[in-house]
């Protein structure tokens, strides 16, 4: 019959075999729960939602206060030395003739100076000519016209006036007028769209100005001496139409 001691013992052994057997079923459960996690297929991805986009163009009127005059002072002569200083002295004169008139420097720039030579009809040079190419804003619309007659006067009838745009020195407003404009129309245009595919605009996803290209209001026009002789020139400001176009996606639901 086996001593108490050794009765105890065993009972001892037996209680650690049976915490060990424990551990392993733990640890392979979890190795199993691990693998099972591992191997499970990854979840959809949520479907992107649907949209609309669109494009619309906002409007508002005022009445220019502005006016942008593109001219060019025009010379020639026998030789590329002698037809580019005469043309620097009459581009010089109409310069004198703006600070004149008030108009400030960092209103007027030039666009471009071009000098070349001309030629018969046998491709024999007969001279050169010189352009140079200037862009003026005049911001009080009410003595535009005498200032005109100034620039005509000033280049001694090589002046040609090439093109002028009416406009507006804040036109801060009228911006935000038209472009108010234009979303409203946006959502229009999208509310349209999504009834006819049986969908409904939900949330704006995006939205964004489309810049505008500039476009001339007046063509150009040949200035002569006659101009300057005359009363001033009479300009009609009339009322002007500004756009501003945008991009706006929506969302859709339904």
């Amino acid at each position: 019959m086996p001593s108490s001691r050794t009765s105890h013992r065993r009972t001892r052994f037996a209680t650690r075999a049976g915490l060990a057997v424990t551990a392993l079923a733990l640890l392979a459960g979890c190795s199993k729960a691990a693998d099972a996690e591992q191997t499970a297929p990854a979840a959809a991805p949520k479907e992107t939602n649907r949209t609309v986009t669109v494009q619309a163009t906002g409007t508002s009127k005022g009445v220019p206060d502005a006016m942008v005059v593109s001219i060019s002072v025009t010379t020639g002569g026998p030789s590329a030395a002698e037809t580019l200083a005469d043309n620097n002295r009459r581009t010089q004169k109409v310069l004198d003739q703006l600070k004149f008139t008030s108009v400030d420097d960092k209103d007027v720039s030039t666009t471009s100076i071009d000098l070349g030579p001309t030629y018969d009809k046998k491709g024999n040079i007969t001279g050169y000519m010189a352009t140079n190419s200037l862009r003026i804003t005049l911001r009080k619309l009410e003595g535009a016209g005498a200032q005109l007659d100034a620039l005509v006067a000033g280049g001694d009838n090589h002046v040609r006036v090439g093109g002028v745009q009416l406009g507006f020195t804040d036109d801060d407003e009228l911006v935000s007028t038209a472009r108010v404009d234009a979303v409203k129309r946006a959502r229009a245009q999208a509310d349209e769209m999504a009834e006819a595919a049986g969908a409904e605009v939900a949330d704006v996803r995006t939205i964004a100005d489309v810049v505008p290209e500039g476009q001339m209001q007046y063509e150009g026009f040949t200035a002569t001496r006659a101009m300057s002789d005359a009363s001033s020139v009479p300009i009609a400001a009339g009322s002007q139409e500004l756009e501003v176009k945008v991009k706006v996606v929506f969302e859709l639901e339904g």
